[in-house]
């Protein structure tokens, strides 16, 4: 089972868009107050299958520098 901080695993599509889970409203009300656009998507079986959208995906090819946010 995944743990209940599941809501946290997000796929940032750009630097404007992020997806997030369709029941998730705090962390999409954070996402719109930094000015980004979520992207509702039901995610029902997150829980069984052991991940979110970030677990179930992997960067190929990204644009742009490498940056820290540290």
């Amino acid at each position: 089972m995944s743990s209940k901080w599941l809501s946290m695993n997000v796929l940032m599509i750009d630097e404007k868009r992020v997806l997030v889970e369709t029941d998730e409203i705090p962390i999409q009300k954070m996402f719109e107050k930094l000015g980004i656009k979520c992207i509702k998507v039901s995610i029902r079986h997150a829980n069984s299958l052991g991940g979110g959208f970030h677990c179930w995906t992997t960067d190929i090819r990204r644009r742009g520098t490498l940056e820290s946010y540290l």
